[in-house]
């Protein structure tokens, strides 16, 4: 064994002896994780749970303080300890009061369009149209008929969906719900929050990794900032003036188009193909093809002059990519997050190409 011992390479020797124990422990790790798998399944659930409307709450926060900011320089010029919870106070009231308008004035045009359009739809057309579908698919929909019975779906199955369903739109409710309450907490007290863990983060990392961390989050809160703050008011007034101009060329229903216009303006490319789509199903259900012409050319030249005058100058100069980038961009973000994904995966996107081009500068500079 002495023989053996004095043989071996006390350099690879070392090696041998942390790698067996690394292989080791990570099957001690693998074998505490199997056993124990409902409890890290049950305290990842509490994290995602409490980590969630934090989320929520640091996105109101970071869109909206810049508003809070200035209503508090509106109330005095001076530092009053009072200041910041009013300013909270008022936004957050006149948020509350914004919306109820836009849901009463909403509710209010949409009862009324309901009603007269009911009045104005055209049975007979839509029972002709039904019927030369259904004469020319004849084949197709026997065939799905046929597909259809063959099929045994358990009710309870259906049960689960819908419950599953009600479960999501509790989640999100609630999760907005304590996100704002976070985001309250953020307003009245996220500089000293920030304070802290700057500090913290300073005397942690060293100067030169805090810098460089620091320079990153500006060069992100110009892209976002930029892109998501100018694209919700590009939505809005682009859903604004798509119900002004759709009502006065007399489109049936034109503020739930308008509205859906505005809501899928948020994405890139989005808004001009749910418009087209709305102002058509309504239109040939009604059987008014002359005010399809219209609301399609209505749209066109709301989206021409958005594309060309309102949104260039809403949003930052930063947030400037080429088109290809966007397209990836929102495939990959609708991907991976969906509605959430597609909304930030611009400015994610921008950003990044952002700090390419830093890099490429500093090895310019280097060379």
């Amino acid at each position: 064994m002495n023989k053996l011992r004095d043989k071996l390479d006390p350099k690879y020797t070392k090696i041998c002896i942390y790698a067996g124990i690394t292989v080791i422990s990570i099957v001690v790790i693998l074998m505490l994780l199997g056993f124990s798998g409902p409890f890290w399944q049950t305290l990842w659930m509490m994290f995602t749970a409490i980590l969630k409307p934090i989320i929520i709450g640091g996105i109101i926060c970071y869109l909206f303080f810049p508003i809070v900011q200035k209503i508090e320089n509106m109330l005095s010029k001076e530092d009053k300890p009072w200041r910041r919870p009013a300013a909270v106070a008022i936004f957050y009231v006149s948020v509350a009061v914004i919306l109820l308008l836009a849901i009463l004035v909403l509710f209010f045009a949409l009862k009324g369009s309901i009603t007269e359009g009911l009045k104005n739809i055209d049975l007979e057309a839509i029972k002709d149209f039904v019927l030369m579908l259904k004469d020319r698919f004849a084949d197709q929909l026997e065939s799905l008929q046929q597909k259809l019975a063959e099929t045994e779906l358990p009710i309870g199955k259906a049960g689960d969906l819908f419950a599953g369903f009600l479960n999501a739109v509790t989640g999100f409710f609630s999760g907005l719900l304590f996100g704002v309450i976070f985001s309250v907490y953020f307003m009245l007290d996220g500089q000293n929050i920030m304070t802290y863990w700057k500090r913290a983060f300073r005397l942690v990392a060293g100067d030169k990794v805090n810098d460089e961390v620091e320079r990153f989050i500006k060069d992100a809160d110009k892209v976002f900032s930029g892109y998501i703050r100018g694209q919700f008011l590009d939505a809005f007034l682009v859903g604004v003036i798509s119900t002004i101009a759709l009502t006065l060329g007399g489109v049936p229903y034109a503020a739930v188009v308008g509205v859906l216009i505005g809501i899928g303006n948020l994405i890139p490319y989005v808004g001009p193909v749910v418009g087209y789509a709305a102002v058509a199903v309504i239109c040939i259900a009604m059987a008014q093809f002359d005010k399809l012409v219209i609301g399609i050319a209505i749209i066109a030249v709301v989206m021409f002059v958005d594309g060309n005058i309102i949104n260039p100058r809403l949003l930052s100069d930063n947030v400037e990519v080429h088109p290809l980038l966007v397209v990836a961009a929102l495939l990959a973000g609708g991907a991976i997050g969906g509605f959430v994904g597609m909304l930030v995966a611009v400015p994610v996107a921008a950003l990044l190409k952002l700090q390419f081009d830093r890099y490429l500068e500093r090895k310019e500079e280097g060379e």
